[in-house]
């Protein structure tokens, strides 16, 4: 297929899909969706992991990248219209999601850039969680998927991805959720985001690894692990040093780092 004849079928293909999935969106998930954002490298995947397996909440296994670009359009509620959310539908599509659940729960870590546009898109009934790590453990972290490329996430991806969530933390919307907090005591930041989404706390979050719908990940490199402290502080390694000094020669980088709370040396 050549490129004119793959637009085309685009054309074509991306509204049925649309419709199919604004039915299947209608009728299986009256609930407000949910949406794990953040700079990537920040814990995302840990956290939709631990969500999945809460029985009304049904996780998207893949990022989608849905909802991170838009295209205006008059004369409608909203301004902006994410036209690649055929994406999301998709997954409902194609891959099958669980009907006793009453809602769905995407992570796209780049969406944090589109929190307003989304909000707006669903006229504020929507929730966001917006996961921080410390900024100097994100710049240091690895993919597993790409062994070529030493440092995945750059100090200025993770200020300005930090820096547009942070500013938007008092939305009635947006929940602020810091890495550190969740692998320290998840059980109790789990009980708080449950509040946030107004959903109990169930059994099955305590046994969160058997229960979830997300067992493994290319994020992750593969399985689900327990919960554990073990990537707090990485960036304190020797071998980190001069990554760690390009990070803290950006003076906007470092007055971030101590306005999140982290010490900043």
């Amino acid at each position: 297929m050549n490129r004119v004849e793959d637009s085309i079928k685009r054309l074509t293909v991306n509204p049925v899909l649309r419709h199919i999935g604004r039915v299947i969106e209608k009728r299986n998930f009256p609930g407000v969706p949910i949406f794990v954002v953040a700079s990537p490298r920040s814990g995302t995947t840990l956290l939709l992991s631990i969500l999945g397996a809460h029985p009304d909440i049904y996780t998207v296994p893949e990022q989608t990248y849905a909802f991170d670009r838009w295209t205006r359009v008059p004369f409608r509620s909203y301004k902006e219209y994410p036209y690649r959310i055929d994406r999301l539908y998709r997954e409902f599509i194609f891959h099958g999601f669980d009907r006793s659940a009453g809602r769905w729960c995407e992570k796209t870590p780049r969406h944090v850039e589109s929190i307003e546009k989304i909000a707006d898109f669903y006229g504020g009934r929507v929730r966001i969680i917006h996961l921080i790590r410390d900024g100097r453990d994100v710049v240091v972290s690895s993919h597993p998927t790409h062994t070529g490329r030493q440092y995945w996430v750059s100090v200025n991806r993770w200020l300005k991805s930090v820096q547009y969530g942070w500013s938007l933390r008092e939305k009635p919307y947006l929940h602020t959720l810091f890495y550190e907090n969740l692998v320290k005591d998840h059980r109790h930041e789990i009980r708080r985001i449950c509040t946030f989404l107004d959903e109990p706390y169930t059994a099955s979050l305590d046994n969160w690894i058997q229960e979830t719908n997300v067992k493994k990940s290319i994020h992750l490199g593969g399985e689900v692990q327990p919960v554990h402290t073990g990537a707090i502080g990485k960036w304190q390694r020797p071998e980190h040093r001069e990554r760690i000094a390009e990070f803290m020669a950006n003076p906007e980088a470092v007055a971030m780092l101590r306005e999140l709370g982290y010490s900043g040396e």
